[in-house]
């Protein structure tokens, strides 16, 4: 496990990234949630991965950890950074998994280098935040701070930068919140050693270089994208938990419409951490298809 690494692109620009699992595993690009960092993998430990044959490779997105920020950046720019990566690597093929906010970089690759893919999965995906299907159905602080997000990202700013230090600062209150806010299989996942340690760093890491490359990440998710996902030909797996409180099931079910060659699969008893983990088996089938 290597957590620190880092290439240049072509543009000058430094992209890291870590690495998790199998050296010589099954090729796997891993695109983190939003606001996170190429840490998050530590969430559902290394030994996940390994048992399932995988090499989990997990870039900092631009701005966010360690990887510089891109400016006037979309979607679309992702999958320029991707094949950089790949190439670098060599990896001819290799899966996505987008999971969380890492959704709409995951299928920024489908619809635009299907060709070097062997299998994308979106587990708990974000799409667009700013829809009904998840305006109407989340929590009231999430719903503010995606409203920040797309109205006011100086106060975004502001309330990250508060995240950041209450997290760090104060562990036993955090989880009692979490405790409070969170659906059951949720809280059983966090409340397992070393994993409130590990959401804390993937989230602080985010935020290395401060808070601009964070909200820039976020704002993109509360305004027009910059590709139709709707040009996606390639197949698609998607995962999710209908307990989930932080991106509803419902936006999922919305882009199914959008989506003719994606399969959903919806858990009844899981959340948001806990589709990824009570289902790793058959998310790591859908990522190894041949």
């Amino acid at each position: 496990m290597k957590t620190i690494n880092y290439i240049r692109l072509p543009d000058g620009r430094k992209l890291t990234y870590a690495e998790f699992g199998k050296p010589n595993g099954y090729p796997v690009l891993y695109f983190h949630g939003s606001p996170s960092s190429r840490l998050e993998p530590r969430l559902y430990g290394d030994d996940l991965f390994s048992k399932f044959g995988l090499r989990i490779i997990a870039p900092d997105r631009p701005g966010m950890g360690q990887s510089d920020f891109q400016p006037g950046r979309g979607f679309s720019d992702w999958p320029k950074d991707v094949l950089v990566l790949a190439d670098t690597l060599s990896l001819e093929r290799f899966s996505v998994l987008g999971n969380s906010g890492g959704c709409g970089y995951a299928a920024a690759c489908a619809a635009r280098i299907p060709e070097r893919l062997r299998a994308v999965v979106i587990v708990s995906g974000a799409w667009r935040m700013d829809w009904p299907e998840a305006m109407d159905n989340l929590p009231s602080h999430l719903r503010l701070l995606w409203n920040l997000a797309r109205k006011a990202p100086f106060l975004l700013s502001v309330t990250l930068k508060m995240m950041r230090y209450g997290f760090k600062a104060d562990r036993e209150r955090m989880m009692a919140q979490q405790k409070k806010g969170l659906p059951p299989a949720d809280y059983a996942v966090i409340e397992q050693p070393g994993r409130m340690d590990a959401f804390i760093e993937m989230f602080s890491k985010a935020m290395f270089q401060g808070v601009k490359g964070p909200v820039w990440d976020m704002r993109l998710y509360v305004r027009e994208w910059d590709f139709d996902p709707s040009e996606i030909r390639m197949p698609l797996s998607l995962f999710h938990g209908k307990q989930d409180p932080q991106v509803p099931v419902a936006l999922a079910r919305r882009m199914m419409s959008a989506l003719p060659s994606a399969q959903l699969v919806t858990y009844p008893d899981d959340g948001h951490l806990s589709t990824f983990c009570n289902h790793f088996g058959e998310i790591a089938q859908a990522l190894t298809v041949v």
